[in-house]
Order: structure tokens, then C-alpha cells, then sequence
């Protein structure tokens, strides 16, 4: 995690950097120290902290005139200073903690690792949130008479033209879309899809073996393999083994 400490007094930077030292060894890397907003603005830009550390008064301003000069505040705030009166003030910034000086150790082990705490809360959020866009890609709309259906690929068992409809077996629904399988088959991965025979689209995953002249489903469902499919179901099968 990278820590940038806007800090004008010298003893209190060198006793943030100790406390890290002492409580979150080698668990933050120290970008960057000033005691000046138009520094602390260039080191914002160039090091692009997670945490900064920011003193309430300066040598050039307020560490609140700071943040009023910068687009975006992408990084948690700890505000250091010796008073209180600017707590919430602090609050509007959304401030991670706030800290009086001189510094208590313990509070300001709590303050750090509530940083700590939340840029792990927040990592989590961008996993989850990058498994659910994914998640979307991988489905399809399906139209029936006044309806619509969101599902997705796994759950797709098999298609099966019915004229100019089409059959989706799911694992849990069957579902008569207005469309025809030849417009679904535009939609749906080859790598996850096979067409078995001209009117029987099956989701690979769900193939256990052929027969004769059929596609043999897990749920047992028997499904007709075309000659010139065959030798594409039989490579399937062998590459799954």
C-alpha cells in the first residue's frame, strides 16, 4: 500500500514513518513527504498513494485547500493535527481517521489498519463486481409472448427448432422463444455450444456419450447425431476425457 505523509513538522512525519515501521512492517511503501500543498499535489499526480497522511495546517495553506485543488480524490485521507475543532470538517472529506497529535500509537494503529481494512473491503467489491459483469456477458435474452428471459449459458441444457420457434431446455424451465435456432446459434460460444443435428443445438457441457445415432445427454435424454457431426462430438468427447 502506498503512503504519501503531507506533514510541516518534521518530528511528526518521522514519527508517522517510525509507528508504520513498528506496527505495518513491510506492509507500506513511504512514496513520498512534504510539507507544502503545491508539492504534496505533484506527489499525488506522480506517486498515486492509496493513504495520505495530511496535516490540517501547512506551510502554504491547509491540507483542506489540498484536496479542494485536486479532480478526484482517489486515495484514503488520515488527517494529523493538533486541532480538534477540525474534525468535521475532516467528516466532509470522507476521511478514513482523524488523529490528534501528539499521535497516540494505539489510535493510530486503528486508524491504520481501518485503512487497511477497507482497501481490502474494497478489492473484494472489484472481484465481485468483475465475476457479475462477467457473468452478464455470459447470458441471453429469450423472447416469449409477453415475456423475457435472462439466462444464462450453463443453465442452458438444449435447443430444438419447433418451425419458426424454438425449444430451451434449461435446468430448471422449458421455454418457447419466438425466434427460430438459427438466430440463437448467432448468440451462443461455439466453444460451449455444438449443433448436433439441424435442429438440435446442446450445451457441451452436458454431453456424457454417443450411441448409435444419438447424442446421450446426462439427464439421459437421447438426442439425434447427424453423420457429418458425429466426428465433431467424438473429438469433444476425447479432448474431455
Amino acid at each position: 500500500m502506498r503512503v504519501l505523509i503531507v506533514e510541516d513538522e518534521l518530528d511528526a512525519r518521522n514519527i508517522i514513518k517510525l509507528l508504520l515501521n513498528e506496527f505495518f512492517e513491510d506492509v507500506f511503501e513511504i512514496v513520498g513527504e512534504t510539507a507544502t500543498i503545491n508539492e504534496a499535489l505533484k506527489l499525488v499526480k506522480e506517486k498515486k498513494p492509496d493513504l495520505v497522511f495530511l496535516d490540517v495546517r501547512l506551510e502554504d495553506g491547509s491540507g483542506l485547500d489540498f484536496l479542494n485543488n485536486l479532480n478526484k480524490i482517489d486515495f484514503q485521507i488520515i488527517f494529523t493535527t493538533a486541532y480538534e475543532h477540525y474534525a468535521i470538517k475532516a467528516i466532509k472529506y470522507t476521511a478514513t481517521d482523524y488523529l490528534l497529535k501528539p499521535v497516540n500509537p494505539e489510535e493510530f494503529k486503528i486508524a491504520v489498519q481501518k485503512a487497511l481494512d477497507k482497501k481490502q473491503e474494497f478489492e473484494e467489491y472489484l472481484k465481485l463486481q468483475e465475476k457479475l459483469d462477467l457473468d452478464t456477458k455470459k447470458t441471453i435474452s429469450i423472447k416469449t409472448t409477453g415475456q423475457t428471459h435472462i439466462v444464462h449459458y450453463n443453465d442452458i441444457i438444449r435447443m430444438e427448432a419447433d418451425g419458426a420457434y424454438t425449444l430451451i431446455i434449461t435446468k430448471n424451465n422449458k421455454i418457447l422463444a419466438s425466434k427460430n435456432l438459427k438466430y440463437f446459434e448467432k448468440f451462443l460460444p461455439d466453444d460451449h455450444f455444438i449443433r448436433t443435428h439441424q435442429s438440435h443445438l446442446i450445451n457441451k457441457k452436458y454431453i456424457s456419450g454417443i450411441k448409435n445415432d444419438f447424442v446421450i445427454l446426462e439427464n439421459n435424454h437421447k438426442i439425434p447425431l447427424s453423420f457429418r457431426k458425429k466426428t465433431a462430438v467424438k473429438k469433444f468427447l476425447k479432448d474431455k476425457e
